[in-house]
């Protein structure tokens, strides 16, 4: 007969493909007779081939379908079910955001959503007012308008769609962080093991899950310093005072972070940061509801270059440049190789995205900051954040 599938408090034990095709041979043998000719080239073994590869089909659409109920391996409808369990939902798309440079007369007030396109014609929106100093420019960020993947090299976003008076220019000083169509399953079950604490409130835990779901977040990190003394936090030494929370946020709206840092860590401690958010707690108090000044910090967008070396660069076709290219970028977005703030940037990691993508023989992949010293790895402080065009990827 044909062996069953068995479900055991260790999971699904399936048999193999010969034992299946095993146990047809019995059944065919019963019908037509024990001295069947089993040979594979015949009628009957064609027959017994097509019932084994029906069968096994079947089988592995279930075990499929019944691997979905584990967070490690679902995708689709059955991991958004999942996430609607921790009352977190999907990020469908995203919109890619490019650190700007305004520059201009001192006191010139650029107004939140203020427009200012790419060379390729897209259209980029201040995310907050911001106001030109002293030193002639204000430094800020502005949001595509168009959700996706759209990509911006360093200074291309120039064109100011409407003057504004007392505004000469502007520049984007960093490659922009490309959006994403859709968040990937990978970074979805990330998401979801980091809101597991957003449900609590007073731990690093709890600011970053909750921040981390807010629309449009690409990347969160938090530490706080619980000690008496200054303390400096990463490579860069980003120096954060006593009993004071640091959040480092990119993307997301500036209010709605506030909230979440002043909810989950509370009010009995200071925060760090350069961004200064007035919120209102009118949770609790609906009618004259009292204000909190909440710091969280912006990174500066890093640019991160790689060196692709391949045994033999004239073997490479235009669609292998392209896919290498592809495979770093799209690498850089989602699960374990993602680029973070504050962590090590490993160019090892990026081996098997590259070596799948081509039919060439990969030599070695190295990173670089400035793109004259090269290293097996980045680290990135709690200031930084990690970017990567087309253009930082060069192939010897």
């Amino acid at each position: 007969m044909i062996p069953d599938i068995e479900i055991t408090e260790n999971g699904i034990i399936a048999p193999t493909t010969d034992e299946v095709l095993a146990g047809v041979w019995e059944i065919l043998k019963t019908a037509f007779g024990s001295n069947l000719n089993t040979a594979m080239n015949t009628p009957q073994g064609q027959l017994a081939t097509s019932i084994t590869a029906v069968i096994q089909n079947e089988r592995n659409k279930w075990i499929q379908l019944m691997n979905q109920i584990d967070p490690q391996y679902s995708t689709g409808i059955w991991q958004d079910a999942i996430g609607e369990l921790y009352f977190i939902n999907r990020q469908s798309q995203t919109y890619s955001i490019a650190e700007i440079r305004l520059h201009g007369l001192n006191g010139t007030i650029v107004p939140a959503g203020y427009r200012i396109s790419d060379v390729a014609g897209n259209i980029w929106e201040t995310t907050t007012q911001l106001i030109i100093d002293s030193t002639g420019y204000i430094d800020g960020f502005v949001q595509c308008t168009v959700a996706g993947p759209i990509e911006a090299s360093i200074d291309t976003i120039t064109n100011i769609l409407v003057a504004l008076s007392g505004l000469d220019r502007a520049t984007n000083t960093s490659a922009a962080i490309a959006g994403v169509n859709a968040e990937s399953p990978e970074n979805f079950e990330q998401r979801r093991q980091e809101s597991v604490s957003a449900n609590a409130k007073l731990t690093g835990a709890a600011v970053r899950g909750a921040v981390a779901n807010l629309p449009n977040v690409v990347d969160v990190w938090v530490k706080s310093n619980p000690t008496d003394a200054t303390v400096n936090f990463g490579v860069t030494n980003y120096p954060v005072t006593r009993n004071t929370l640091l959040c480092s946020v990119v993307g997301g709206v500036d209010y709605d972070i506030a909230w979440q840092i002043l909810v989950k860590g509370g009010t009995g401690c200071s925060f760090a940061g350069d961004t200064e958010v007035t919120v209102y707690d009118n949770d609790t108090y609906p009618v004259d509801p009292p204000d909190y000044k909440v710091k969280f910090l912006r990174p500066t967008l890093k640019a991160v270059k790689f060196k692709i070396t391949l045994e033999d660069k004239n073997e490479m076709s235009l669609q292998d440049e392209k896919a290498i290219k592809n495979a770093i970028l799209d690498a850089l977005k989602t699960g374990k190789t993602r680029a973070r703030i504050g962590q090590k940037l490993r160019a090892s990691a990026y081996v098997c995205p590259v070596g799948n993508s081509i039919d060439l023989s990969l030599l070695d992949i190295e990173v670089s900051f400035d793109g004259i010293t090269w290293a097996n790895f980045l680290e990135l402080g709690v200031d930084e954040y990690p970017v990567t065009t087309e253009f930082d990827i060069e192939i010897v």
